[in-house]
């Protein structure tokens, strides 16, 4: 690669490359925070432009790891990749999710890809340049996925969230306990759940958090410990959207994900594909599915 430069040259890129593994080594939850706080001051001034004011959404959260932050900045991804479809501009693809434990300094190159295609969709709007946030102190991975749903929330022009895009997060999930199933080497067949007819997010929900009650139980079997262990999410009350649901999903998505891990298998999360025609009743049946998996681990 390096063959026709002089060796100058090759000394400055190799340092360079060095400074900056040095430099990701040491990011910190502050570090990523800085970088979503300079994400939600895109879209503040893109409200300033529409003289509307970000939505500030209230969260109560128990203890989040790096996973579940680095899920959390996935789908803000995706919703920015819907915003600027909106604006005409091109979709950029969801990059792989690592197969190993997490750290913030992949949450940080996720946030930073984020910043840079919010950042386009503003310049293209013609908003104003925003001042850049200053590096916060003593930050947890918490405190930044409760940045990241702020971020989330004052996304301007993002379609709602529909089933199909539920159920894309739900076959994702069964592909990854499929693999699961392929390291500890399952092979009992299960299956297909009787079609359900009629169910509200509000179900969804329901069976999607008994879900995840499984998932929990399974890494409390020898073999399949996760770091920090599984710790439920706050269950929401009243109204049930398709928002709640995805952001629940996207949880266990997390959790089988690092499942994926310690049982030492080597295949990468394939996300869905686009799903068309889809409703609470056929997510509903997929969570159905997942939990029948998972009973044979």
């Amino acid at each position: 690669m390096f063959k026709h430069l002089g060796k100058t040259m090759v000394t400055a890129l190799a340092g360079f490359f060095i400074s900056m593994s040095s430099a990701m080594a040491q990011t910190t939850p502050s570090h990523v925070y800085q970088v979503v706080d300079n994400v939600k001051a895109e879209l503040a001034e893109m409200h300033k432009a529409n003289l509307s004011d970000p939505p500030r959404v209230k969260v109560n959260l128990t203890e989040r790891q790096p996973r579940h932050v680095l899920q959390k900045a996935r789908e803000v991804y995706g919703d920015v990749q819907k915003l600027r479809k909106s604006r005409g501009l091109a979709e950029n693809p969801l990059p792989a999710f690592p197969v190993r434990e997490v750290t913030p300094a992949d949450v940080r190159e996720l946030a930073d890809k984020i910043l840079t295609n919010v950042r386009e969709v503003r310049k293209e709007t013609g908003a104003a340049d925003p001042a850049p946030a200053a590096l916060p102190s003593g930050k947890t991975p918490t405190d930044v996925y409760d940045n990241l749903v702020q971020a989330k929330a004052s996304i301007t022009a993002v379609p709602v969230i529909m089933p199909n895009d539920v159920y894309q997060v739900a076959l994702t999930i069964i592909s990854d306990i499929e693999k699961v199933r392929k390291a500890k080497k399952v092979t009992a067949e299960v299956p297909e759940p009787a079609a359900s007819k009629g169910k509200k997010p509000k179900d969804v929900y329901e069976v999607a958090y008994k879900l995840l009650g499984k998932v929990k139980a399974l890494t409390e079997k020898k073999g399949y410990d996760i770091p920090g262990g599984v710790i439920m999410p706050n269950k929401v009350s009243g109204r049930i959207t398709p928002t709640d649901v995805i952001d629940l999903l996207n949880n266990i998505l997390a959790e089988v994900g690092a499942i994926k891990v310690v049982v030492g298998s080597t295949d990468k999360t394939e996300f869905a594909g686009p799903q068309s025609g889809k409703t609470p009743s056929d997510v509903y049946d997929a969570m159905v599915k997942a939990g029948a998996l998972l009973d044979t681990l």
